[in-house]
């Protein structure tokens, strides 16, 4: 048996092994695997099979079993050099990216693999989430494939047997001089073009196996491995520099060019159980409808031509990460201090602007509640080499929190507003005067006792509108109150001024609720620890009420009068525009006291315009 083994071996020849690779048995030992032509043979052709066909390594190799789109996107990104992946939210982006950077470095020895994202948290979560407590969890195998995994604040890398890494770099100008062979840049709609062309770009380097030094192979481009370029993403509005990206993607697809674009929308979630209908209906009751088409049904939007608003102008404001939160009834009864307090700094302004609903149970008749502070915002200039000149540049808006009430009881409505003023340590008050707007001024121009804070509240009264102020006086009367009567004139100095400071980008919201319950929500101990679903309703509030206050503003169209230049600003349907109502008149308070409180003669000028 033996003799007639060696013969098979001695006369086995492979028909596609070129001549150095016919002779690599002889370079092992003869007690080795590899000293056996004839296993040399069939692991460079298993090697080839595998990279060719990178979801088989993953089922039958790493034994991780794939959904057939998972299967298919896995064999696509492992012959093609360019992938664009647009996919809902729940549809496994993370879990891909892991395991494709997981099988490249496995088939591929000594691969340098970059992950990119906006944050490097978001991508720091592929490794120590799906890399370490899913996938290797999932295989015994990966575990032996992988050396070991540096997961600190400075570095986080994992590294491969095979002399391959996957490292986390952030896309920022802090991830300059890494070298790789394939760079995946996650959500990248978020990452700054700039920052794509400058910095993620020119990592690529073309993998340099040890054999291609070899001369017999030097020479031999089809050996030469392109660079691999990988983006995925959540959709996003249209202009955004990520379509030009998908649409390059989609051209080298279709002129078989090595490109490949996949798109995933919320029933690939449903069909594979990844989601339940409940809870995808749970999430829809919680998202505004920009929103849901954009992270759910996956959809290409774009700008309404007739929206005074456009989404981008909201959307490029929202930097705050931590809400402000009223103090709760348990805080007040334990005459506790409220854990979510901001401090003021020196010279902060703070406004509570209303907008007041006074039908009870009509669909989506909400008064809001908007919680504004105002930072001063200085520039500093040289005049000459020795006189350095600080410029007011007027008041920067944060708008930390913004509540809504059904209308209708216009106690409870005085009764919230003062909670609200005491609660943010606001200095004035916006109210709109519409309606029964004099009602509610009427109720906080008194004393008000608070029957759930066992408090009274001291009065207070207006301090721009004589015949409101003369309504009821009382003496000591804090004169806080801005009323704003509008009209039509008015209305429109209110939204071109909004439109003005959010496209100067002086105005800040709270981040998405993705962003939120990545980055925010979890550092809320009360809310990871709490099982009661209203609590954690409580805390996630703010964030969906932005997110209505920009859907809302970004579906308001307009016409301009052609005799006067006034802005008509107006609704489209059933939608609501309480929350740009709220916001808006708030804004247009602070550049008020910006104008009166900026020294005349100073260089700072205000103007309107639209294009």
């Amino acid at each position: 048996m033996s003799i007639l083994t060696q013969t098979q071996t001695k006369t086995y020849k492979s028909r596609y092994a070129d001549d150095k690779q016919k002779e690599l048995y002889t370079k092992f030992p003869s007690t080795s695997f590899l000293g056996n032509e004839r296993n040399v043979d069939h692991v460079l052709r298993w090697n080839t099979f595998f990279r060719r066909n990178l979801h088989r390594l993953a089922i039958d190799y790493l034994g991780i079993n794939l959904h057939p789109y998972q299967a298919l996107t896995l064999y696509l990104m492992g012959i093609c050099q360019f992938v664009v992946i647009i996919a809902c939210r729940a549809a496994a982006k993370s879990f891909l990216i892991a395991l494709y950077a997981c099988c490249r470095c496995i088939i591929y020895p000594h691969s340098k693999i970059v992950l990119s994202s906006a944050t490097k948290g978001q991508s720091k979560l592929i490794i120590s989430e799906k890399i370490r407590n899913e996938l290797m969890n999932m295989s015994p195998v990966l575990q032996k494939e992988i050396l070991k995994i540096k997961d600190n604040q400075n570095e986080v890398i994992v590294y491969f047997r095979s002399g391959s890494t996957i490292v986390v770099v952030p896309a920022s100008e802090n991830g300059r001089g890494h070298r790789s062979n394939v760079v995946v840049r996650e959500e990248f709609r978020q990452i700054d073009k700039n920052v794509d062309d400058s910095i993620l770009s020119p990592f690529q380097t073309i993998r340099q196996p040890p054999y291609m030094i070899d001369p017999y192979y030097a020479k031999i481009k089809e050996l030469q491995e392109e660079p691999i370029d990988i983006y995925i993403s959540s959709s996003w509005l249209d202009p955004h520099w990520m379509w030009d990206i998908v649409d390059s993607a989609y051209d080298s697809m279709l002129k078989g060019q090595g490109g490949c674009l996949l798109a995933f929308d919320e029933s690939i979630t449903l069909k594979h159980n990844i989601r339940t209908q409940r809870q995808m209906q749970k999430e829809k009751r919680k998202q505004d409808p920009i929103t849901w088409q954009l992270e759910f049904l996956n959809t290409r939007l774009k700008e309404n031509q007739s929206a005074f608003f456009t989404y981008l102008m909201l959307q490029q404001n929202q930097t705050i990460k931590r809400p402000f939160y009223p103090r709760t009834m348990i805080d007040v009864r334990l005459n506790k201090k409220n854990p979510y307090d901001i401090p003021k700094q020196n010279n902060e302004v703070r406004i509570v602007s209303c907008d007041m609903a006074f039908v009870e149970n009509k669909k989506n008749d909400n008064s809001i509640f908007t919680c504004m502070r105002l930072l001063p915002d200085f520039m500093t200039y040289t005049r000459d080499s020795d006189n350095e000149v600080k410029m007011s540049n007027g008041y920067r808006r944060l708008v930390p929190y913004i509540e809504s009430i059904q209308g209708g009881d216009t106690v409870r409505q005085a009764l919230r507003i003062r909670q609200l003023f005491d609660d943010f340590n606001a200095d004035y008050i916006v109210l709109d005067m519409r309606n029964a707007g004099v009602s509610i001024y009427d109720m906080l121009a008194r004393e008000i006792y608070d029957d759930e804070r066992n408090i009274y509240y001291s009065p207070l009264c207006c301090m721009n509108d004589d015949a409101v102020a003369n309504r009821i006086k009382i003496d000591g009367a804090n004169p806080c109150i801005f009323v704003i009567n509008a009209s039509q004139k008015l209305n429109s100095d209110i939204a071109m001024e909004f439109r003005r400071t959010l496209t100067e980008k002086r105005i800040e919201f709270l981040v998405n609720y993705e962003t939120a319950k990545e980055e925010t929500l979890p550092k809320i101990k009360e809310y990871v620890s709490t099982p009661n679903a209203d609590e954690q309703a409580f805390y996630e509030a703010p964030f969906f009420e932005t997110q209505a206050l920009i859907s809302e503003s970004t579906s308001l169209v307009y016409e301009k009068k052609p005799d006067t230049g006034v802005i008509i600003i107006h609704e489209q349907g059933n939608n609501r525009k309480d929350r740009y109502t709220s916001c808006s008149y708030g804004n247009y308070f602070a550049s008020l006291i910006e104008r009166e409180n900026i020294a005349p003669g100073e260089d700072y000028e205000y103007g309107t315009f639209i294009n």
